[in-house]
């Protein structure tokens, strides 16, 4: 009998992509402007300050990555060690004991959350994608629903309008204002790989060897995390030109 040739515990098991989709509005009229010069002070010193926007994913309790808008640049930190201008974090790196292979059926911690890394209080969206490779290729025929993510606390984090359990990316919202400083709800706080994937193989026989082989043989699991905020000023267009959803129909407002 064929077993799992290799665990889902290959080098590119898992990614997870940190967006922002923010846009900030700085403008001034001309005519105040003006107005302003005809009351001006040697004694009048005017500072302008940009406030700073930013996310970041935690993945039990500790940083995958983040991303802030500070001083007129994207600054982003990783997990991953891969350097300056790095944008990917990895998930799942502490998943399996050392020396221990992956058990179907078995629940692992996944406890996943977001931070308001900024100065700006936000909303905040996340995007979870589950597929499986094999051979650098996208597995069709393995369902994304075999890989089971256990999403937590509904209550505040509401599925997105298209939302299926068999789709292979779910939105989740989460509800109300992310303040600057604070960090979500769980939206998971586990991961565990049906054990219904075994039950689909084929036998083959040749002479004398008879030999069980399954279609997951080879294949790696993988689970996408992407987070991205949008700005609580004008909320309700802001939202609908970075997501395309009514917010106050989806009762995230």
């Amino acid at each position: 009998m064929k077993k799992q040739k290799r665990s889902s515990r290959g080098k590119n098991l898992t990614y997870v992509l940190l967006a922002l989709a923010v846009v900030f509005l700085l403008g001034s009229a001309v005519g105040s402007t003006r107005a302003a010069l005809n009351y001006y002070s040697e004694n009048y010193t005017a500072q302008i300050v940009v406030s700073q926007i930013g996310v970041q994913l935690n993945e039990n309790g500790k940083l995958v990555s983040s991303r802030d808008y500070d001083e007129d640049e994207w600054v982003t930190t990783t997990n991953n060690n891969a350097g300056q201008g790095a944008t990917y974090g990895s998930l799942l790196q502490n998943m399996l004991p050392k020396g221990e292979k992956l058990a179907l059926n078995k629940v692992y911690d996944e406890k996943l959350t977001v931070t308001n890394s900024g100065d700006i209080d936000e909303y905040v969206r996340v995007r979870i994608y589950k597929y499986w490779m094999q051979d650098g290729k996208k597995v069709t025929t393995l369902s994304p629903k075999l890989i089971d993510l256990k999403l937590v606390n509904e209550g505040q984090w509401v599925k997105g309008p298209n939302y299926t359990e068999e789709g292979e990316c779910t939105e989740l919202y989460y509800k109300g204002i992310l303040p600057a400083g604070q960090e979500t709800a769980a939206f998971a706080d586990g991961i565990r790989i049906d054990g219904s994937i075994a039950l689909d193989a084929k036998v083959e026989t040749k002479g004398n060897i008879i030999t069980t082989v399954y279609k997951y043989d080879g294949a790696e699991f993988h689970v996408d995390v992407e987070v991205d905020a949008v700005q609580t000023h004008n909320a309700q267009e802001a939202i609908r030109s970075a997501w395309g959803i009514d917010a106050r129909a989806l009762g995230i407002l």
